[in-house]
């Protein structure tokens, strides 16, 4: 009789498929969020006028911008699970809040004991 078990392999919850490239962010992701921003960044920079005070203004924008995104992408605010960002994590909770609550109701005690006329 061969009643030998199988090795049963079990991943923990805070292991995430996607190879961070920078930041801790995929390609996809870069090439989703952070790659459109960055463009739009640039054509604002070139965009006139040209002097050297109007062009510290645009840079500091899109750096305060840029700064901002990243800071969102990158951001974990479950500690303990280091796959879940911030986008997730409200994406969660606004799943959460939509759904529909079923809240269960004690029944009154019968006010004159059991049963009875009045």
């Amino acid at each position: 009789m061969n009643d030998k078990k199988e090795k049963q392999f079990i991943f923990p919850e805070n292991i995430s498929s996607d190879y961070g490239v920078f930041l801790g962010l995929s390609l996809k992701e870069l090439a989703v969020y952070v790659l459109p921003v960055f463009v739009v960044c640039l054509i604002f920079l070139f965009l006139p006028p040209h002097s050297l005070k109007w062009i510290f203004i645009k840079l500091a924008i899109s750096i305060f911008i840029l700064t901002i995104l990243l800071a969102v992408l990158t951001s974990k605010p479950v500690k303990s699970r280091n796959n879940i960002r911030l986008t997730d994590y409200l994406k969660m909770k606004s799943s959460y809040n939509k759904r529909q609550h079923r809240f269960f109701i004690v029944k009154r005690k019968d006010i004159h004991g059991k049963g009875g006329m009045f």
